[in-house]
């Protein structure tokens, strides 16, 4: 077990491969799905407000460092249209069932309870980038999520206390972003060929 500080210094490292994602958008390179995105930044806000009040310290600070890169990630792909990866319909029913868990969340006042919907939202909302890095590698950045899968890790072994409200998110973003690392580097993109305009409007069309 490290000790508490550690935690934050796992959600700074965490955020780091937040942060090389949002390079990577910006740079046109990785092409990130809207709608995962941006539910990504919304429901880790919710789970930090949770565990604040909750008196959780430095365990939350992972749960904020995995909300605030994604919204600025969702912000970029508006900027470089090779940046953009088109959404097929099955992503917006995940975001509403994902909403859905939003709207649970809020009409309870049970804070782990609120975890647990937030969990499960943030869940329905990964599900199509992990379809996408499984079946279009190249689209996505497996060094960024490697880099947050470590950070979080460490913010896990930081957690002095194994309660649910303690270890539940960081052990959540730790596995999904060791996941997504995984499947995505199947195939980096410095082994292939730089795909052809044809191409890349294909993979901007085929949906995640």
């Amino acid at each position: 077990m490290l000790p508490d500080h550690f935690a934050m210094i796992g959600a700074v490292i965490g955020s780091l491969g937040g942060f090389y994602y949002l390079y990577e958008t910006i740079a046109g390179k990785a092409q990130p799905n809207r709608i995962t995105w941006l539910l990504w930044g919304i429901f880790p806000m919710v789970i930090f407000v949770a565990q604040r009040a909750q008196g959780v310290e430095g365990a939350s600070w992972a749960s904020f460092a995995a909300g605030f890169t994604p919204l600025l990630v969702f912000a970029a792909s508006f900027f470089n249209k090779n940046a953009y990866w088109k959404s097929e319909p099955r992503d917006y029913y995940l975001m509403a069932a994902a909403i859905l868990g939003l709207i649970l969340w809020a009409m309870t006042d049970r804070p782990n309870l609120a975890l647990l919907f937030s969990l499960l939202a943030d869940v329905l909302a990964s599900i199509p980038t992990l379809i996408k890095s499984y079946r279009h590698p190249h689209s996505e950045s497996w060094i960024a999520y490697a880099v947050s899968a470590f950070g979080f890790g460490i913010s896990f072994l930081s957690v002095q206390t194994y309660h649910f409200e303690n270890v539940a998110f960081v052990a959540y973003v730790f596995i999904l972003n060791g996941t997504l690392a995984v499947l995505a580097s199947r195939s980096p993109r410095h082994q292939q060929a730089t795909p052809s305009k044809g191409e890349r409007d294909e993979q901007r069309t085929g949906g995640a």
